[in-house]
């Protein structure tokens, strides 16, 4: 009994065919724009939109009252009066 990986190292191989690589580069590009696409509307837009909104709702809410809440610099402290 003949080892089988000794039968397909004589086999023939055809070369591929001449659009091989253009049709390969073509559905992997097409692809990669779809996930990058997706990846930008599902994760990046909202996550932008969110900080956004949030930056926007602190100047609204420190042109009326006059302050500006920042509870991560100082923990302790509610607001800082200007």
């Amino acid at each position: 009994m003949k080892d089988p990986l000794e039968e397909l190292a004589l086999l023939e191989v055809p070369a591929p065919p001449a659009e091989f690589d253009r049709q390969l580069h073509r559905r992997v590009n097409q692809r990669l724009i779809a996930q990058h696409l997706a990846d930008l509307v599902l994760r990046a837009m909202p996550w932008a939109m969110l900080h956004l909104g949030q930056a926007l709702l602190g100047l609204v809410r420190f042109s009326l009252t006059g302050r500006f809440d920042d509870q991560r610099s100082r923990p302790g402290k509610k607001g800082t009066e200007y």
